[in-house]
């Protein structure tokens, strides 16, 4: 059986929860029941244990893969009669739900935020009472050993594969315009995120769309990035895979130039650094990430770039946004932005066991942009970086 995830907190802990989704779109159900199936399922989270009802298909592997203790077949709460009368699969399901409920005594039940409202109308209309338990993406915050060593796992696909990018880079020669070319032909973009997504498939991890930002596109935070790479130039090189079989994420960015680049893209990839640097030994239980953020904005400040924070703007001008953009990081794991928040809406304290990224970066679109971004998990004294990546612009 897998393990367990920590139970709901006071709030709603006495009020069992139940899901009506699939766990592929929605992470709170693989959280919890530990299976994955391409349609909506029933489970129900009760005193700690979770009880699934799933059809004939799926029965047997629910049996065999969730971490469910009892598992049932529609057929025991009447589908067969149901299905002669419903007109959708969701009448279907909300009779088998309401005969299930009350096989358990029970007439009232959290559900998540994104629990189907036509569903919920259904149940409400059967007499069953919906509250909506807005905490249960906090339940998958503090990561369990397993977990980080999940993250750990995907992390270190994502080095791979970003390795074999610049290895790509290294190999490639300059054409006499600048352009970058590869076993003769153009080096492009999409050439680049081919090889560094075609390395991930190979190591049981999928991408959808690694940022490749070559010169002024990377001012663009998330422009995925096209066309010819040039040398001398950064490339903001952003890759966020998930697992396919632990379903968890990692995510890093480096940026890196195929040779010297312009001397301004050097400072600001050294501002850049120090003030991940800071930010990253700020990270320890308690503090919180605005805390963290603020003390990275302070880097890039007063080094003579603004940040979003009132008062640090010098650019009175308007136009596109420029200096540091965004938020310093974010939580990792079932998905790839989740709790917590490193940010200027990162008002609750960190804890032992979060992973979050630490991701500044400078954007100036006029030349284009500098990001570096390392996963950390929370430790009792401070973090532990689950990056190794090494920190180089020039390849």
């Amino acid at each position: 059986m897998a393990p367990q995830p920590r139970p709901l907190g006071s709030r709603n802990g006495s009020t069992p929860v139940l899901f009506y989704a699939d766990g592929y779109k929605f992470p709170d159900v693989y959280h919890v029941t530990r299976f994955l199936a391409p349609d909506p399922i029933i489970a129900l989270e009760q005193n700690g244990e979770v009880a699934i009802v799933a059809n004939s298909l799926e029965e047997g592997r629910a049996r065999k893969q969730s971490r469910a203790r009892e598992v049932f077949n529609v057929d025991e709460f009447g589908a067969k009669e149901l299905a002669k009368t419903a007109t959708s699969r969701e009448e279907l399901d909300a009779g088998v739900i309401e005969r299930f409920l009350e096989s358990r005594g029970v007439r009232r039940v959290a559900v998540g935020t994104y629990f189907p409202i036509g569903m919920a109308e259904r149940l409400r209309g059967a007499g069953i009472e919906l509250v909506v338990d807005r905490d249960l993406g906090e339940r998958r915050r503090a990561k369990r050993p397993d977990e980080i060593a999940a993250l750990e796992a995907t992390q270190r696909a994502t080095e791979d594969a970003w390795a074999k990018g610049v290895e790509a880079l290294e190999r490639a020669t300059v054409r006499a315009d600048g352009t970058l070319e590869l076993a003769g032909e153009p080096f492009t973009a999409e050439r680049l995120r081919a090889v560094v997504e075609s390395r991930l498939l190979e190591l049981g991890c999928v991408s959808e769309g690694a940022i490749i930002a070559p010169g002024k596109q990377a001012a663009d935070p998330h422009l995925i990035g096209s066309g010819p790479l040039h040398a001398g130039e950064a490339i903001v090189m952003d890759i966020f895979p998930q697992d396919k079989a632990t379903r968890y994420w990692a995510d890093m960015t480096r940026t890196v130039s195929k040779g010297q680049p312009p001397a301004e893209i050097t400072k600001l990839y050294e501002i850049t650094r120090r003030a991940q640097d800071v930010g990253i030994k700020a990270l320890r239980p308690g503090i919180t990430g605005r805390e963290v953020h603020e003390l990275v904005e302070d880097v890039i400040w007063e080094a003579g770039y603004d940040t979003l924070r009132p008062g640090q703007q010098r650019s009175k001008n308007g136009g596109a946004p420029r200096g540091f953009i965004h938020g310093t990081g974010h939580g990792v794991g079932l998905e790839i932005h989740e709790l917590p928040t490193v940010g200027r809406a990162g008002t609750t304290p960190l804890l032992t066991g979060d992973v979050v990224t630490v991701e500044p970066g400078i954007y100036l679109p006029e030349l284009g942009g500098v990001r570096l971004e390392d996963m950390l998990v929370i430790t009792e004294t401070g973090s532990r970086n689950l990056t190794r990546a090494p920190r180089q612009l020039v390849v």
